[in-house]
């Protein structure tokens, strides 16, 4: 798929039109995009089972509020949590046009334009004080002055591969074949090459990263766990010098994208992930497996299967990270086939793997598709139809991704903490709930940079759009609030991220609306997720782990208290006002 194409996965269906004039539909009109006038619906209403109606006056007449507000109307019933962001009365936002988009940087950081930073203090009377990842804490924490530790025991090296490959984690990142690893532990422990090992280094690297990567996320709720884990991650980080020097190998490959998952668990070093992902790029172009087997000519062997598997997870890797730091993609498209090719689907026992791997893969795609056609330098020209017009295609990509998920792993907008009962609290809902509301969640918030927004005028169009945004913010983060889905080492740093950016939705949500009823269970939202993180940090872990967890957690902290003073200042404001007014009537009534 070029990069020109704007995120389009879906196959348009072919409909007889309407006998109609040339004109959109009610809802179409009101998103001013582009209507098929398809019968019985159009494509947008089908989509989305809304009325498609042809009710407002010839489109020379003039169109009154109510008309305007169809969307919302038309929103709210199909999804009632879904409210619209009508400005507060009287307001007028000497800032319109602001967007956020991708909020964090390589520390996590958020990134507040200046404009950006005088809307705060104008909303909420305080400065914004931006707190920073303690890296001073952690000093390059991949980094040691220790000499180099042995290999870990063979025999506790099996134990700990059946572990992880009975584990949730594995569905998702199935990064050993255990037919295949037996030949990088008699390179690594015994220096026995072969074909399938033949660098030493890269299967010592494997063999450290494997056994760091296991330790996290099979035991790390158990003592010391995680101290070793980074042990041997560092032991692996070492390595990765010999790896890049000679030629590429599959141990080699193996090895540098085990250690990316390691950072993202251990310390969610953005910066350190981003180099490590380069890396496993390049070797992957070297190897030549971004193209499919099916058009390369390789032969079906188990090492294929697994080579194109190790792709498959880069691949992954790569769209999640350049969707969460605005970097871009180090895996570009145009180069890059990862459909399952037709000896991987017809040799591969592991249907299961497969099946959580392949829904992972296909969202990845959409995410690529997010970033290009929502958040790269030529999507920021676009122009607003094309902006709506993206954003509509990008929504009904994602819908149709999570309507082919099994239903006890399917997430959907929850309208209240007791509405649902989960059947599954593991990995494998938790991983495709938090993808699916931050994709939604990106892909509407981009409609706030429509030029509409400037004076606060004809807002109408916009707001539904950012209202999604703003319900899957709701919904993402009530679901690990109030229905305990599992958060441990596994997957904790891997969803921090998350957490402040939907944090930071919510923040400028309340800062647009500090009356609005919904306000204070944002606020107090906030609250209880920081709560919720403040309680997974343990002092026996390393600096590296917790130091995270902090900063996250009073990020999201002095959101809430910046979010209180601009409630505080709002209310404080209508009260002045309803003094003045009444202080006027009186004197123009009685005096």
């Amino acid at each position: 798929m070029s990069s020109g194409q704007a995120g389009i996965l879906r196959i348009a269906p072919v409909q007889r039109r309407r006998g109609r004039p040339t004109r959109a539909c009610d809802v179409c009109h009101v998103r001013k995009i582009a209507c098929d006038r398809a019968t019985p619906k159009c494509d947008w209403c089908a989509c989305h089972d809304l009325q498609c109606t042809f009710s407002r006056s010839s489109p020379g007449g003039s169109s009154s509020i109510k008309q305007q507000g169809s969307r919302l109307k038309c929103l709210a019933s199909a999804n009632p949590t879904i409210t619209a962001w009508t400005p507060a009365v009287g307001y007028i936002d000497p800032f319109a046009g602001r967007h956020w988009g991708n909020v964090c940087t390589f520390d996590g950081t958020p990134i507040f334009s200046a404009s950006g930073l005088q809307w705060i203090t104008a909303c909420t009377g305080r400065e914004l004080t931006v707190v920073h990842y303690p890296i001073s804490e952690a000093p390059r924490w991949l980094d040691s002055a220790d000499p180099p530790s042995p290999l870990p025991d063979q025999n506790h090296l099996y134990v700990e591969i059946q572990k992880y490959q009975a584990s949730e984690f594995s569905l998702f990142f199935p990064i050993l074949d255990p037919s295949l690893v037996t030949h990088t532990i008699q390179a690594a422990y015994y220096g026995q090459l072969s074909t399938g090992s033949p660098c030493l280094s890269c299967a010592r690297a494997a063999i450290f990263a494997f056994y760091s990567l296991a330790l996290s996320v099979v035991h790390g709720d158990e003592d010391d766990a995680l101290e070793s884990s980074v042990r041997y991650a560092r032991e692996a980080y070492r390595l990765v010098p010999e790896i890049i020097k000679g030629a590429a190998t599959l141990d080699g490959l193996q090895a540098v994208l085990m250690l990316s998952l390691c950072c993202q668990g251990l310390a969610a070093d953005f910066s350190t992930i981003d180099h490590l992902l380069t890396t496993v790029a390049r070797l992957i172009y070297q190897l030549r497996l971004n193209l499919s087997p099916d058009h390369a000519g390789a032969t079906p062997l188990a090492v294929n299967i697994h080579a194109r598997r190790l792709f498959r997870i880069a691949y992954v890797c790569d769209k999640g990270l350049t969707l969460l730091t605005g970097l871009p993609p180090r895996l570009e498209d145009s180069e890059c086939d990862p459909a399952p090719s037709l000896f991987e689907n017809a040799n591969d026992p592991a249907s299961i793997t497969n099946a959580y791997l392949d829904a992972y893969v296909c969202l990845a795609r959409i995410q690529s598709c997010i970033y290009r056609g929502l958040y790269s330098p030529e999507a920021l020209r676009q122009s607003n139809t094309d902006l709506f017009r993206t954003i509509r295609n990008l929504d009904q990509d994602l819908e149709k991704w999570k309507d082919s998920l099994p239903l006890p792993n399917r997430p959907t907008l929850i309208p209240a903490e007791h509405d649902l009962v989960l059947q599954n609290t593991d990995m494998r809902f938790s991983v495709f709930h938090l993808q699916y509301h931050h994709c939604l969640l990106m892909i509407h918030q981009a409609s706030s940079r429509c030029a509409s927004w400037i004076g606060n005028q004809d807002t109408q169009n916009t707001s539904s759009s950012l209202a999604i945004s703003v319900t899957a913010s709701r919904a993402f983060l009530r679901t690990f609030v109030f229905h305990r889905v599992e958060l441990g080492p596994q997957n904790l740093l891997f969803c921090l991220t998350y957490f402040i950016q939907t944090a930071i939705n919510l923040f400028c949500n309340v800062l647009s609306h500090p009356l609005h009823p919904e306000t204070n269970e944002d606020m107090n939202l906030m609250g209880l997720i920081s709560d919720l993180i403040a309680a997974k940090k343990r002092a026996r872990d390393p600096v590296c782990y917790v130091g995270k967890i902090t900063f996250a957690q009073e990020i999201i902290l002095e959101l809430k208290r910046l979010a209180r003073c601009a409630v505080d200042r709002a209310t404080a404001a209508r009260q002045a006002s309803m003094t003045r007014n009444y202080a006027y009537y009186y004197s123009s009534t009685f005096l």
